[in-house]
């Protein structure tokens, strides 16, 4: 085997057992928490209905509906939800079933600012509640699981550029967030689960992450794509946060990237 052969050999070989790595160490890991999508609802005046529909696709929950109305040209009104589930199969035909649920309304001002009206000022705050159960099942043995409580607080201001056709803002949450309850059946029995932190049954972690993102809507007058995309930067008790959310000590979870529609009600 030439050298150039041999060098290209070993590279593969590395990245296979980084890869295994990688896989091992996300199927040995707890997860009870993720954030959510963050709603930037660019209200601009009275009546105005915007509603949408994501992927998360890094760093936050699966699946998220958000919706948020104007009650006065100054006023809104945002709630949202969240879902986000994990199935792994292990080779020893174990079964690993993460779910978890989020709920959050809030209310905020807004304004818009410029020659043409085109800027918008808006802050919001709030909070929320979420449910999450992290399983292991399998036939032969006792079904390990952790489950906890929580709930959050966030206050968000931001700014934005509009247009009918196409919206780009900048938004900077600051979301404190106390796991409760927390339940631990066996967790201690299972040691290539219990890897970074033992729970123990009514544990309280609490933590306060920002996260600033940017948000862009595009396409139609009503209907539009968005995409967001920004980072979760934990500040407060930060341990806390990767103890619940053992996959971020790998970076790119820290990222928040996600994908989705948005539809407008009530625009004149």
């Amino acid at each position: 085997m030439l050298q150039g052969e041999k060098t290209i050999h070993i590279m593969k070989k590395a990245i296979q057992i980084l890869y295994l790595g990688l896989m091992l160490f996300s199927a040995g890991c707890v997860t009870l928490y993720k954030p959510n999508t963050i709603n930037s609802p660019l209200l601009k005046e009275k009546g105005d209905l915007n509603t949408s529909a994501s992927i998360g696709v890094s760093g936050c929950g699966l699946f998220n509906l958000q919706a948020s109305y104007a009650i006065s040209n100054h006023a809104g009104l945002m709630v949202d939800g969240m879902y986000h589930n994990r199935h792994n199969e292990i080779d020893d035909f174990s079964v690993e079933n993460l779910n978890m649920f989020f709920g959050e309304a809030g209310a905020g001002y807004f304004t818009r600012f410029g020659t043409e009206k085109s800027g918008l000022f808006q802050f919001y705050g709030g909070g929320g509640y979420g449910i999450t159960n992290d399983k292991i099942t399998n036939s032969n043995q006792p079904n390990p699981e952790v489950s906890a409580k929580y709930f959050n607080i966030f206050i968000q201001p931001g700014v934005a550029l509009t247009s009918d056709y196409f919206d780009i803002a900048f938004d900077l949450r600051a979301n404190y967030v106390r796991l409760f309850n927390i339940h631990a059946y066996l967790y201690d029995q299972f040691a290539w689960w219990n890897t970074d932190f033992n729970y123990y049954s009514g544990a309280t972690l609490d933590f306060m992450n920002l996260e600033p993102v940017v948000t862009i809507k595009a396409g139609g007058e009503k209907l539009k794509g968005i995409f967001q995309l920004g980072v979760i930067i934990p500040t407060i008790n930060s341990r806390s946060y990767f103890n619940v959310n053992n996959a971020s000590l790998f970076v790119a979870p820290l990222i928040k990237f996600s994908l989705g529609v948005n539809y407008s009600f009530g625009r004149k």
